[in-house]
């Protein structure tokens, strides 16, 4: 399929058990094994909600996303972390709302032609418009794998914690050892209005 047809046709769906999911393959062993074995469980519990991207019946992604929250003093940026904490009076061990994208993944046949992110886009444009209408959310949160640093941090704007910053000079070599190892990143939702 066309990567510009799907990007025109694509629409999200709420995993259920009538979806065959014995096609879909990422590149990640973890998160197909999510897939197929935990996912449908974690949502009937109301632990999270997996939405599949659906194009012409094929399954090309899947999202997991659920809520969470963020301790504001691991927010990189002081100015932002103080104007919060002045605005609302609280100090820097306040949590602050947060959803979180638990899983992210595209088909590897689509994987790496700009797919992921336009979708993922899609997906922080959603969150953020609920933010403005439904639901106090002003971060969103991933705990994304060593190899998809550089896809969240660089394509998607997202920001790793202040504590991470030492190892994630290594990150190349670290993406070689253990790719899958994950880091918590942040995007700020005010920052993107």
């Amino acid at each position: 399929m066309d990567i510009e047809y799907i990007k025109n046709n694509y629409k999200f769906e709420t995993l259920t058990e009538k979806h065959d999911l014995s096609k879909f393959k990422c590149d990640s062993k973890d998160l197909n094994e999510f897939l197929r074995k935990d996912a449908l469980n974690q949502q009937k519990e109301k632990l999270n909600i997996t939405k599949l991207m659906i194009c012409d019946n094929e399954i090309i992604g899947f999202v997991t996303l659920l809520t969470d929250s963020l301790k504001l003093k691991v927010v990189r940026d002081e100015n932002i972390k103080e104007l919060i904490k002045n605005e609302l009076n609280i100090s820097e061990k306040n949590n602050i709302a947060s959803v979180k994208i638990g899983r992210y993944a595209i088909d590897s046949k689509y994987s790496n032609k700009g797919l992921g992110s336009f979708i993922l886009r899609n997906i922080i444009d959603n969150i953020n418009d609920l933010s403005k209408k439904d639901v106090g959310i002003r971060f969103i949160i991933v705990e994304g794998y060593a190899k998809a640093y550089y896809f969240y941090v660089d394509k998607m704007g997202f920001i790793n914690l202040k504590k991470d910053d030492k190892i994630l000079k290594n990150i190349d070599f670290i993406t070689q050892k253990d790719p899958e190892r994950t880091f918590f990143l942040y995007l700020d939702l005010k920052a993107i209005n």
